[in-house]
């Protein structure tokens, strides 16, 4: 044998190898999110807290381990709330779960606004894929998925009275 078999070998298999890593990473589906209720919970003078309840499915024949929400609101159109939240959560193997999502309206951002105005809430959940190479493309930055979502719902904002 000669000392450049072993290197073509190599040559011929490692991009095989690569290729096949990518189409098992891409096999994965990405986390369903549907936004199942919006609800006002408290209101104050200085903001608005309002519990958005997230539902996430997964299709998957292996549990996604969730890692962190990015999301924000907008009130008429402008935006008045960013966050970064951490998702603390794995979806079972074909299951579903369901989280809850806070978001603070705060009056120095909207003003002293009363009655009903248009709330959307926009944002992403990045995920790791499953297996010992979806975790490793994730910690190493190499591969973040993500899925997005969106929802829009009218809110009761403050009252007549300031409350």
């Amino acid at each position: 044998m000669s000392p450049s078999h072993p290197l073509r070998c190599l040559a011929i298999f490692l991009p095989l190898l690569a290729a096949l890593a990518g189409v098992g990473c891409d096999a994965t589906r990405a986390p369903g999110i549907s936004v199942i209720s919006t609800r006002v919970v408290e209101q104050r003078p200085e903001a608005t807290l309002v519990q958005l309840t997230l539902q996430l499915t997964n299709a998957n024949p292996d549990p996604v381990g969730l890692v962190e929400f990015k999301y924000s609101a907008n009130v008429d159109g402008r935006t008045v709330f960013d966050s970064r939240r951490a998702a603390q959560a794995t979806l079972r193997r074909l299951g579903t779960q369901t989280l809850i999502l806070p978001v603070v309206i705060p009056t120095s951002r909207t003003g002293a606004l009363t009655g009903l105005h248009a709330l959307v809430v926009s944002g992403t959940l990045s995920y790791i894929a499953p297996g010992q190479l979806g975790e490793l493309l994730f910690d190493t930055g190499v591969r973040v998925p993500k899925v997005s979502f969106t929802q829009a719902v009218q809110v009761e904002l403050g009252s007549a009275d300031g409350s």
